[in-house]
C-alpha cells in the first residue's frame, strides 16, 4: 500500500535545500580585501582561489584570474570579509601588515615588528636553524651568508614567509 505524500513536509525539505544553496552562494561571495595606504581597496573572492605570498619586499596576490604585487610599505591591512560584515563596516578577521622585510646583500632586515618578540628561522625540513629577538624598536638584522642553498621560513608573531637562499 502506498503511503500518503505529506506535501507540507516536502515543501519544508525544498525550502531547506533552497536555504542551503542560498547560504552556500552567500559564502562564495566571501573574500579577501587588500587595503592600501593610498585609500584604494582591492577585493578578491574565494571563488577566484586567492593565494598570498611574499617576494622580497612585496606581497603577491595570485588568483586564477590575475596576479598583483603590492609593496609591503604601501599596505594598510589585509582583511577576510563577507558582504554582510562589509555592509555593517565590520571586519570579520583583520590582519594588519606592520612588519617590513628586506634584503641588504647577505642580510635579512626586519623592521616594524613587535618589540622584544622572537623571530624563528626554519629550513624546509622544519628544523629550526636560527632564533633571534627583535630589539626595542621592533627590528633585527639576520645574517644569511652562512645559510646553505635552500628555501627558508621566517616566522614572527604576526607573519610567516618563505625566501630562497640561492
Amino acid at each position: 500500500m502506498n503511503k500518503p505524500v505529506n506535501i507540507m513536509k516536502e515543501k519544508r525539505i525544498f525550502l531547506f535545500i533552497l536555504l542551503a544553496i542560498a547560504t552556500m552562494t552567500a559564502w562564495a561571495q566571501n573574500g579577501i580585501a587588500v587595503y592600501q595606504k593610498n585609500g584604494k581597496v582591492a577585493r578578491f573572492t574565494f571563488s577566484e582561489k586567492p593565494v598570498v605570498t611574499y617576494s622580497g619586499t612585496d606581497m603577491v596576490m595570485t588568483t586564477n584570474k590575475t596576479s598583483v604585487r603590492y609593496p609591503l610599505n604601501m599596505l594598510k591591512k589585509l582583511v577576510f570579509e563577507d558582504e554582510e560584515t562589509r555592509a555593517m563596516g565590520i571586519d570579520a578577521l583583520e590582519v594588519k601588515v606592520t612588519e617590513q622585510f628586506s634584503f641588504k646583500g647577505e642580510t635579512l632586515s626586519i623592521t616594524g615588528g613587535e618589540p622584544q618578540s622572537s623571530v624563528f628561522l626554519f629550513n624546509m625540513k622544519g628544523m629550526e636553524v636560527g632564533r633571534y629577538r627583535l630589539d626595542g624598536n621592533g627590528s633585527v638584522e639576520i645574517p644569511t651568508h652562512s645559510l646553505e642553498k635552500d628555501i627558508y621560513i621566517v616566522k614572527t608573531n604576526n607573519v610567516s614567509f618563505k625566501f630562497l637562499k640561492p
